[in-house]
């Protein structure tokens, strides 16, 4: 292993990290709308990506570079994704915010002018783009760590089969929602499974949220990537204990709470949810759907009015 400046290169994340926090603070308090880390969401592992590939000497790491291209691919899709939903605009500071906020300034404290703009410093802006930071982390880890290995295909492999698991389910959520609301503009009344309100079919009779449980997986299998490193770990990662991990953990509390904020609007909304929830896991997927029949059987008891 060369005497790399880890330091050096977790210092420089940390000031992108520091400075792109406060510029969606800023831009969210004089625009009114807070979803500005939406939009840099799968924007900033990629920087963060970028800057430890070069560090690492370009593609004369291939490690570094295959990550550097999973981490990218992964950012042009979501991005992709983001656009679709109408998260950007050619007004870089407009664009839609996320409907969840609406509910969350409901809440008490929040409800006020400063209760609000704290936590949009502390929480939307600052822990959210730490959080990003953290998560990418265990890619800097990995910069000059000995050539590839068997291993490191295994995961690779991994991360591109949860990646187009989330490709798949974002686009079953969307043609469905789009088809939804179509019909809705032309009929007040609409027949099952539009009539749900919600998704039922697809990835989303295995689990309630597939793209959640796929974009969790990605970012633990970026962190076990450093479990495989050929060569000795180096100091800053290594004491006082291997912190690497937090980022994934992180991400996956976040995650916890994001879904229990969504599904308790969505229960409210629609009244058959709760009926889902009883049904289908909420992260990781039921095998069994992968049989026609217990699919069926999900259906069968959704159309239904009692379990």
């Amino acid at each position: 292993m060369s005497d790399f400046d880890y330091e050096g290169l977790l210092q420089q994340m940390g000031y992108v990290c520091a400075g792109t926090a406060c510029t969606c603070f800023i831009v969210g308090e004089v625009t009114r709308n807070v979803s500005q880390v939406d939009k840099l969401w799968s924007l900033m592992p990629v920087v963060y990506a970028f800057m430890a590939w070069l560090a690492a000497g370009g593609l004369a790491d291939v490690r570094m570079s295959l990550l550097f291209l999973v981490v990218a691919l992964w950012g042009g899709r979501m991005t992709w994704n983001f656009s679709l939903r109408g998260g950007y605009s050619w007004k870089f500071w407009t664009g839609e915010e996320d409907y969840r906020w609406e509910h969350v300034r409901k809440w008490p404290v929040l409800n006020t002018v400063w209760g609000w703009m704290l936590f949009d410093l502390t929480f939307i802006c600052c822990y959210q783009m730490l959080l990003l930071l953290l998560i990418s982390i265990p890619i800097a880890e990995c910069v000059n760590r000995g050539p590839l290995t068997a291993y490191d295909i295994v995961l690779f492999v991994a991360f591109l089969a949860m990646l187009m698991m989330e490709t798949v389910a974002d686009w079953q959520q969307y043609t469905f929602q789009t088809e939804k609301y179509a019909l809705k503009a032309k009929s007040a009344d609409l027949a099952y499974p539009f009539s749900l309100g919600f998704r039922v079919s697809g990835l989303f009779s295995a689990t309630r949220h597939p793209n959640y449980f796929a974009e969790q997986s990605m970012w633990v299998i970026i962190f076990l990537f450093t479990l495989g490193l050929p060569t000795q770990t180096p100091a800053i990662f290594s004491t006082p204990f291997r912190w690497s991990w937090i980022g994934c953990a992180l991400l996956i509390l976040l995650f916890q709470g994001s879904s229990d904020l969504s599904e308790g609007i969505t229960s409210k909304k629609y009244p058959l949810y709760t009926k889902y929830q009883s049904l289908v896991p909420r992260f990781i997927p039921n095998p069994a759907m992968i049989f026609q029949s217990s699919r069926a059987d999900l259906y069968k008891k959704m159309q239904s009015k009692t379990l």
